[in-house]
């Protein structure tokens, strides 16, 4: 496993960091594949720094931590619109880690590993 995904692992232990990139990939979702869209813009609500804020109940300070540790680890990326913050998912990060998991999953993995124990 690389280092990175070493990174973005330990930022995932964090039940609130979880649910903020869960969060985000939700609104992902929603806002590009059930609507179609073809150029995704990431408008604010789907994730203005202050929505995510309020959707979680945590403080802003809180919030920045979490955030921080997150950019860290390279799963999302701050976009700075204006006066206002907006956090989109790093697709290239998120890949990486399906690809992790698509491999960890494999029945043959599976079956090799199985063999081993």
């Amino acid at each position: 496993m690389s280092q990175s995904l070493d990174v973005a692992f330990k930022a995932l232990g964090h039940p609130k960091r979880l649910a903020i990139l869960k969060r985000l990939i939700r609104r992902v979702h929603t806002c590009c594949v059930v609507n179609r869209k073809e150029d995704c813009c990431m408008e604010e609500p789907t994730c203005d720094f202050g929505a995510l804020k309020e959707d979680l109940g945590i403080s802003k300070s809180s919030l920045s931590l979490h955030l921080k540790e997150l950019r860290h680890a390279g799963l999302v990326e701050k976009i700075k619109k204006g006066r206002k913050v907006a956090i989109q998912v790093n697709p290239d990060k998120l890949e990486e880690l399906r690809e992790f998991f698509e491999v960890s999953i494999d029945k043959k993995t599976r079956k090799w590993m199985d063999a081993i124990d």
